[in-house]
């Protein structure tokens, strides 16, 4: 009987040793245009069971995850502002007991001004090391107010439209989207999805948002009041706010037809566009945002986007004037 014991104990321990052993790891580095890019978030999944693991870029650009079970994963990366894209490389294998090496050169993206990609690696950058409760206000409420540097949702799902508006799609991505409004100095997507600074400014009874984007502003009304009956159809929409414990939801209907929605997607819609923001401040440094667009004319079923922002506490939303010195038009051909 004490032979046996012994002989499981033995069995066992070798199990276990297996189990920490049949473990690998991958590491490397993350650069943009031969530059190490620090602080950003390099997730892996594991595309068996969908565990997902992150590690953050040091400012060399290296970034090291350990202790993964052996296995095929998914590793990408969030897009970067508008410096970069989403990047994404499937079937990573990693084999227990080694160092699987995935250097990672983002691709650069749609560039609005030079400049923009340098910009964006000092914001992200600045609200590094940003700790502690999110404030709250005087009567009681997250204090949304700061200056927030714009993530894109990291998995988003496709949208499923309908027949009319795959045909536009399919024009605009064979016109290289020449058409976009924002090229034309109109306001381009009134979901706040584009990856650029945003300042809110919150009071009790309004939530005002600033960015450097036509028309640059957007107003909240917090008052209890409800949208207007007949309004006249706006870029923007009329928005309405309410509080759900510690998460404000936003409710804007009024749209007219004229804007593309989400950003590096440029989506079409009608006026009966509904959309539904969810804010919530669940620390100093972070802002969760769930936004979900309906429109029953346009989309099979509604969209969700789910994305967290940064505070970004050493930077400001700056001037930005598109009709001075705009090169859209000339750069894209369009007489």
């Amino acid at each position: 009987m004490r032979t046996f014991v012994v002989g499981g104990l033995t069995v066992l321990a070798a199990a276990a040793g297996f189990a920490q052993t049949a473990r690998g790891t991958l590491a490397g580095t993350v650069t943009l245009r031969d530059t190490a890019v620090p602080a950003v978030t390099v997730e892996v999944k594991n595309q068996l069971t969908n565990a997902v693991l992150t590690a953050t870029t040091e400012k060399s650009g290296r970034y090291k995850l350990t202790d993964l079970p052996e296995g095929v994963y998914e590793v990408s990366i969030p897009p970067l502002g508008i410096a970069a894209g989403r990047f994404v490389q499937k079937d990573v294998a990693i084999k227990a007991g080694e160092t699987t090496a995935l250097d990672i050169a983002l691709k650069q993206g749609n560039l609005a001004t030079l400049g923009d990609d340098n910009g964006f690696f000092a914001i992200h950058n600045n609200s590094q090391g940003v700790r502690g409760p999110a404030p709250r206000t005087r009567d009681g409420h997250p204090d949304l107010s700061g200056v927030w540097n714009v993530n894109l949702d990291p998995h988003p799902t496709p949208a499923s439209l309908l027949p009319w508006a795959e045909g536009v799609m399919k024009e605009r991505r064979e016109t290289n989207f020449r058409d976009q409004p924002s090229g034309f100095c109109l306001p381009d997507d009134p979901t706040p999805t584009l990856p650029l600074l945003r300042r809110f400014v919150y009071t009790p009874t309004m939530l005002v948002q600033l960015f450097e984007q036509e028309p640059h502003y957007r107003q909240i009304f917090l008052d209890g009041r409800e949208h207007p009956r007949d309004a006249d159809p706006t870029w923007m929409g009329h928005a309405v706010g309410r509080w759900e414990k510690d998460t404000l939801v936003v409710d804007t209907t009024g749209f007219n037809d004229k804007s593309w929605v989400l950003f590096a997607e440029g989506l079409p819609h009608t006026d009966k566009l509904h959309m539904i923001e969810r804010y919530r401040r669940p620390d100093l440094g972070h802002l969760v945002v769930d936004l979900t667009l309906d429109d029953p004319a346009t989309f099979a079923k509604p969209i969700e986007r789910h994305m967290t922002w940064q505070l970004a506490p050493k930077d400001e939303v700056l001037e930005s004037i598109c009709t001075e010195n705009n090169k859209y038009q000339q750069n894209a051909g369009i007489q």
